[in-house]
């Protein structure tokens, strides 16, 4: 089994995504943008564990993609912050983005929201901000070529 710890709109704050890093053993994490440095530092104080990331709209002239396809244990998953798919007024932009990849898995951020549903055979997964004072957070497992997501907060 696969497991990946996912973050989305840090803005600045680290330290929680460090502790969870800590806590739970992980194959990988996934920062879904708004201070895509704060993912590069999450890097470094992992010694180089992996961390995909994409930029979101706070990234200004950061560099980075804004969009990113990963094919982890047989599982397609298309990494996007969603501002560029308003998902803020809905999510069909996003999932019709997703279909088009061939995507199994959306994950985004943006919304600060925490939301995982599966619409139209994808699995859509917002993390939520961990940011926000209860420090959201998700946790994607992929096993046999399946994924499962469950929405976490380490401070409730």
């Amino acid at each position: 089994m696969l497991r990946f710890l996912i973050f989305s709109d840090s803005h600045g704050r680290r330290e929680p995504m460090l502790e969870l890093y800590k806590q739970y053993p992980n194959d990988g994490i996934i920062h879904l943008g708004d201070h895509i440095a704060d993912a590069r530092w999450l890097m470094e104080h992992t010694n180089g564990h992996p961390v995909y990331q994409v930029r979101g709209n706070c990234d200004g002239f950061d560099h980075g993609l804004e969009e990113q396809l990963l094919l982890l244990g047989g599982v397609k998953i298309m990494l996007c912050h969603g501002h560029r798919y308003q998902v803020k007024s809905g999510y069909g932009a996003a999932i019709a983005a997703a279909k088009r990849q061939g995507a199994d898995v959306l994950l985004f951020g943006h919304t600060h929201l925490p939301f995982m549903e599966k619409r139209e055979g994808i699995l859509l997964m917002n993390p939520g901000s961990i940011r926000n004072p209860q420090a959201e957070y998700g946790i994607l497992e992929i096993e046999q070529n399946q994924a499962k997501g469950v929405l976490m907060k380490r401070y409730e």
